[in-house]
């Protein structure tokens, strides 16, 4: 039985370090190869070995040296702001509500929300275009919302959808649920109103969900592509960090060494998407001790 549970424990161990192998050997060759210049790349093996630092920090700063990824990263980091506030407020009262108000058709209103979470997001794009494009007194439109453009290729796009999310309100409504009801019944008498109760006794106790949240909607909006790439075809300027990084790279995909053969650029393009990983990376690190107590508490059963 020993020698079972010690074989068992030796295919455990190999399966996990094959996979670690397999999981990180892409990211590793990607750092390694940013290390190398566009001749060294094409002459290494299996796994880049930089001799030098004399390329890396060329290839770093190239993605810098570009004026249109300062506006990128600044419209993504409003963006971002702006959902965090919105779509936390509104996550939060949702989650209180159906957590711990009881009105007539609560359940209802609760299964209905739930449902929406069932419609995958590409199926809303055509009646999201239509809805922005027929958007009433902008962009040329009259009060029947025809004769323009609406809020399409208008910057004001990128900050009137999404502000709603029923994925953050169950997690918030599962988190409040789990909270017992003699923290409100005591803040009450205590004479705390409606939003005092909620924000000044509820919402410190729910930390761990809203940094989940945080994390997901900076990630969101970093990494946002498709949206924008509809919404604003026609205002490059108004792109954020999601479009303009994968541009950038594109630009270099055919960026020749000096051989002139016209090779690949993989140690620049690489680089680029080092850089653009690392913030992600960095907000996950800085709320990590959060992430796992904030899904437990979402996951609460009521």
């Amino acid at each position: 039985m020993t020698v079972v549970k010690k074989s068992e424990k030796i295919v455990t161990h190999i399966v996990l370090a094959l996979g670690s192998v397999v999981m990180l050997y892409p990211f590793v060759f990607a750092v390694l190869g940013t290390f190398l210049s566009l001749e060294e790349f094409y002459s290494v093996g299996f796994l880049p070995l930089p001799t030098s630092l004399d390329y890396v920090f060329d290839n770093f700063a190239t993605l810098f040296r570009r004026s249109d990824i300062w506006p990128a990263i600044g419209m993504t980091l409003a963006r971002t702001a702006w959902y965090s506030l919105i779509v936390g407020f509104t996550s939060v009262m949702g989650g209180y509500v159906f957590a711990k108000v009881n009105f007539k058709g609560k359940s209802v209103a609760f299964y209905l929300l739930m449902s929406s979470m069932m419609v995958p997001g590409v199926a809303l794009l055509i009646p999201q275009y239509l809805m922005m494009a027929r958007f009433p007194l902008v962009g040329g439109n009259g009060l029947d919302g025809m004769g323009g453009s609406g809020l399409l290729n208008n910057w004001a796009v990128l900050f009137v959808t999404g502000c709603f999310s029923a994925y953050n309100i169950f997690l918030l409504r599962q988190a409040f649920t789990g909270i017992g009801n003699e923290y409100k019944e005591a803040a009450e008498v205590d004479g705390a109103g409606f939003f005092q109760t909620i924000f000044t006794i509820y919402l410190p106790m729910v930390k761990p969900v809203l940094a989940v949240i945080f994390i997901n909607l900076f990630i969101g909006q970093w990494n946002d592509y498709l949206f924008p790439m509809i919404f604003l075809s026609e205002r490059a300027d108004l792109m954020p960090i999601g479009v303009v990084s994968v541009n950038i790279s594109n630009d270099y995909l055919l960026a020749g060494g000096s051989s002139g053969l016209g090779l690949v650029n993989y140690p620049l393009v690489m680089a680029i998407s080092i850089v653009m990983m690392l913030p992600p990376v960095a907000v996950y690190i800085a709320f990590q001790k959060y992430f796992v107590t904030g899904l437990t508490l979402g996951g609460v059963k009521s």
